[in-house]
């Protein structure tokens, strides 16, 4: 999976698992149980890289058993993308969440941001959250992805 918090990836990566009864490795899931680190960390970014590191070492151990499995993460970076393909035996589709309208992403993920508990302190709450948080990609998301096969998909438009 790739794209932007609040763009349906999580939904997609259910459908997909669930159609394809194979394991759902979300790195949020990881991400959530590091809360109680927040505080002695440096940096969130430190806990995202760590997130990261369990996520694919999770992801080897499902492929090492010869298992297919869906990867729910943003792919914000180059790197991440790297390191998903480097896992042994891995066959790398990206299924990218774009929401072609803004209003309906905005609403979704402010809808879901009132709701949110503990399990997702990490994610932003509001369009402004989002907003400040693309920002400081600084246009890493928007990277070439070779020859890695993509499937893009409106999630906003139950039609395309």
């Amino acid at each position: 999976m790739k794209g932007h918090p609040g763009s349906g990836k999580s939904t997609v990566a259910r459908a997909i698992a669930s159609s394809l009864r194979c394991p759902l490795l979300d790195k949020d899931d990881v991400r959530d149980c590091t809360l109680h680190l927040e505080r002695a960390a440096a940096g969130s970014g430190i806990l995202n890289d760590l997130s990261y590191a369990v996520l694919w070492r999770l992801a080897e151990r499902q492929l090492r058993l010869g298992l297919s499995i869906v990867v729910d993460s943003p792919l914000s970076r180059r790197a991440h993308l790297d390191a998903l393909a480097r896992l042994p035996a891995a066959l790398v589709i990206i299924v990218e969440c774009r929401p072609g309208n803004q209003d309906e992403w905005r609403r979704r993920l402010e809808e879901r941001g009132g709701v949110l508990a503990d399990d997702g302190w990490h994610k932003p709450k509001t369009w402004a959250d989002l907003e400040r948080l693309v920002e400081g990609y600084q246009g890493c998301t928007n990277y070439d992805i070779g020859d890695v096969p993509r499937i893009v998909v409106d999630t906003t438009d139950p039609t395309r």
